[in-house]
């Protein structure tokens, strides 16, 4: 996205919720959230709006599920407060992704590493919260119809620099009749009803 000239900026949750710190390319922007409350994300965005401009496009890469020894309950408290995280960005940037429609192609994609077959391949070593998010991407699809809105499912197998070229096609994919894609070592999976 650097080379065609548009602005990144990467959006990190606070620390407490852990998840890895990659490091960056030259020219990306880093904001830390520094708590989880909604009203500072809608300042937060607002800040980002007035400083580079509207939002045209969010990617949210949701961590792999984390072994916490400590962690008590079926749903990790990070976990959780991840996938709410996302929800109140989605309600925040619904505006602006719309707006961006109108003049290109603006988009919602959220990008999993469950089993890369939508939670669907029989394997279980994934956090459930992170299948939430299919559902808001669904959602937002039916509701936000000039929104290119997507929900992506990376094997955990598969290498960062394919999982960047996977998550790239989807970003560019014209068909819009897909709402969710899951890509395993063998290659890209969808649902089709028969």
């Amino acid at each position: 996205m650097l080379a065609l000239g548009r602005d990144v900026v990467v959006l990190r949750f606070p620390r407490s919720l852990g998840g890895e710190r990659s490091s960056l390319p030259n020219g990306v922007r880093q904001v830390e959230l520094e708590d989880t409350g909604e009203a500072h994300i809608q300042a937060l965005l607002a800040n980002l709006s007035e400083t580079l401009g509207p939002v045209g496009a969010f990617v949210h890469l949701h961590p792999r599920k984390q072994d916490n020894p400590d962690a008590t309950g079926l749903f990790p408290e990070a976990e959780e407060a991840r996938v709410k995280q996302v929800f109140f960005l989605a309600k925040h940037l619904k505006d602006p992704l719309v707006q961006a429609a109108a003049v290109g192609r603006s988009c919602f994609l959220t990008v999993t590493r469950m089993d890369g077959q939508l939670g669907l391949g029989g394997t279980t070593d994934f956090g459930p919260l992170s299948g939430g998010l299919f559902g808001l991407t669904k959602t937002l699809n039916l509701e936000w119809q000039p929104v290119f809105c997507r929900a992506v499912d990376l094997h955990p197998g598969i290498p960062p620099e394919q999982a960047a070229r996977h998550i790239l096609a989807e970003l560019h994919d014209p068909d819009l009749r897909i709402v969710e894609v899951g890509y395993t070592p063998e290659g890209r999976f969808t649902l089709t009803s028969e």
